[in-house]
């Protein structure tokens, strides 16, 4: 979910930060978590029943853009230890942006800048055509998708100001939303339009927000919207 910007900050982080700051006889450091995600990691060639196969994983399986965002995201997955799930999540966004290659330039501000970044880790390989698409959306659903990727799911905690919409009544409501499988719906671009996709995301946060309407007590809510039977339409 993070590597890819699949969910807000809420869901990523904070029963795993509950969990490192709720004892009161033991408190998680930042090394601490490193050697976590370390074992994490290891785990998924584990996983495979020999040692051939679990090294093959991540050769054939994991293109080396996507697992070296893996590999780049300890260092900031480990800030968790002492800092808000929200800003840990905002840290890493803009550290993919200037990660980029081709160099996408400095790190957006403005209302769509969240959006337009979260946009970046979910499209993969596919990223600059849809950050070109972005801005070609209609003002409408730029707005939708400013708003509604700009939700954290923590209560009390919003990305900074110049990163998001200033008068977005959703900063102090809930639930977010996690699309799951949101990132393959874009990577899966093919010959479709890029922008056609990001107008299909919009709808999906338009429609969904008409079942769960903003509610100032689920402010620190999120639910989660599978759209599986679309990640590979074309």
């Amino acid at each position: 979910w993070l590597v890819q910007a699949e969910a807000p900050p809420g869901a990523i982080f904070k029963r795993f930060r509950q969990l490192m700051t709720g004892s009161k006889d033991w408190k998680a450091s930042a090394r601490d978590v490193a050697l976590y995600f370390v074992h994490w990691l290891t785990d998924l060639a584990g996983a495979e029943p020999t040692p051939l196969g679990g090294c093959e994983k991540f050769v054939i399986k994991f293109p080396l853009p996507v697992l070296n965002s893996f590999l780049r995201s300890f260092k900031t997955v480990q800030r968790i230890a002492t800092e808000s799930e929200t800003k840990v999540m905002e840290g890493y966004l803009v550290s993919r942006w200037k990660e980029h290659t081709p160099s996408l330039g400095p790190p957006p501000t403005g209302p769509t800048a969240i959006a337009k970044m979260r946009v970046l880790c979910m499209a993969q390989m596919n990223a600059v055509p849809f950050l070109e698409a972005f801005d070609n959306l209609s003002q409408a659903d730029r707005d939708v998708l400013s708003a509604e990727m700009a939700m954290t799911a923590c209560k009390g905690q919003t990305y900074s100001p110049k990163l998001i919409p200033k008068d977005s009544l959703l900063m102090s409501a809930g639930p977010a939303f996690l699309v799951y499988y949101g990132p393959a719906f874009l990577q899966s671009l093919g010959s479709d339009k890029a922008v056609h996709r990001l107008q299909i995301l919009a709808q999906i946060y338009r429609v969904t927000r008409k079942l769960w309407p903003p509610k100032p007590d689920q402010v620190g809510s999120y639910v989660t919207v599978r759209i599986d039977a679309i990640k590979g339409l074309s």
